[in-house]
């Protein structure tokens, strides 16, 4: 996502002109803690890179976090394709036509919804098959109001937290049972072991960021996508570079997210991996504070080892407890 030479270039001036506006807070909705689990959690199966022979349904989803939790619930009865490629982000993403031949081909579609791939009507209207299931994993969740005209029906990361990636396997194995009886039984028992999984790797979560002073948890990211690991976690949101994800972030805004991040002596300025580094670094240089690369919120990246859902929240969690202790 390329940024604007021209905000760099102003940013310096208006720190000047700017007053130290105080930045919000995110606000977050309380979430039902998961059951403190003991165990660790193991390793999950990472998503098939090939058609499986066994395999009875074909799910097409939209990201590769989302394909991951259906091939831990679905097994070897499910084949999980994603639309959007390792290292894009939902948000702005363009569909290609062979976008269109997965949705045709498609015995059922899951997305994330929330307004995160709007982008997804207009397959759905070209290629969609009449009776196709399509879920949305997040139906019925309360999201976060983040206000202006990006995210307009709530914020729509929940998966950052474990504990509603729980509430997404429940929803992939209520419609995969529902699509294939005979093989509910295969996907209650995915299912129950995967939400266990998640649960140990939420108490696991917590236990780590308890290791962080309290004046050290303060988060500011590239976009809004750390609420409800916020919430789940015990972090406060500082603020983000990108308001809405889909467009250039107001110049004036840069110089106030940096006179907050010094009032508010944030440690640490967070990049994203699927973000250009320019607008942190230059963050980082007028607050004089560090930049950590790189958090992952959209995509897995097998080239960082982050083959799984349960790999990418892991990942970010020691980046996050390194960075702040």
């Amino acid at each position: 996502m390329k940024r604007t030479a021209t905000l760099l270039l102003l940013l310096p001036l208006l720190l000047s002109a700017c007053g130290a506006g105080g930045a919000a807070t995110q606000a977050a909705p309380t979430a039902a803690d998961t059951a403190a689990a003991t165990a660790v959690a193991s390793e999950p199966t990472p998503v098939a890179p090939a058609a499986n022979a066994t395999a009875q349904i074909r799910a097409v989803t939209t990201m590769s976090v989302l394909a991951d939790m259906i091939t831990q619930v679905g097994g070897e009865r499910v084949l999980a394709e994603n639309i959007i490629p390792v290292g894009a982000g939902p948000e702005d993403y363009q569909p290609a036509p062979q976008d269109a031949q997965k949705i045709a081909e498609a015995d059922i579609v899951f997305f994330n919804g929330h307004g995160l791939e709007a982008w997804l009507n207009s397959l759905f209207e070209s290629a969609g098959k009449p009776g196709q299931p399509r879920v949305d994993v997040s139906a019925g969740l309360q999201a976060v109001d983040v206000g202006g005209e990006a995210f307009k029906e709530g914020n729509p990361h929940f998966w950052m937290s474990a504990a509603y990636g729980a509430k997404y396997a429940e929803k992939i194995r209520d419609a995969l049972s529902a699509l294939d009886p005979a093989g509910k039984a295969t996907y209650d028992a995915n299912a129950t072991s995967y939400i266990q999984q998640l649960s140990a790797l939420n108490a696991e979560l917590k236990q780590q960021a308890a290791t962080i002073p309290d004046a050290n948890r303060k988060l500011v990211t590239n976009h809004d996508a750390f609420p409800y690991f916020a919430q789940e976690y015990g972090f406060t949101v500082v603020g983000n570079i990108l308001g809405n994800p889909e467009s250039e972030p107001a110049a004036g805004d840069l110089a106030r997210l940096v006179q907050d991040i010094k009032a508010q002596s944030v440690k640490a300025i967070f990049s994203e991996s699927q973000f250009s580094p320019k607008l942190t670094d230059t963050l980082s240089q007028e607050a004089g504070v560090t930049v950590v690369a790189n958090l992952y919120t959209d995509t897995l990246d097998p080239e960082a080892d982050i083959n799984s859902y349960v790999d990418l929240l892991r990942y970010n969690m020691k980046t996050v407890v390194d960075a702040l202790t």
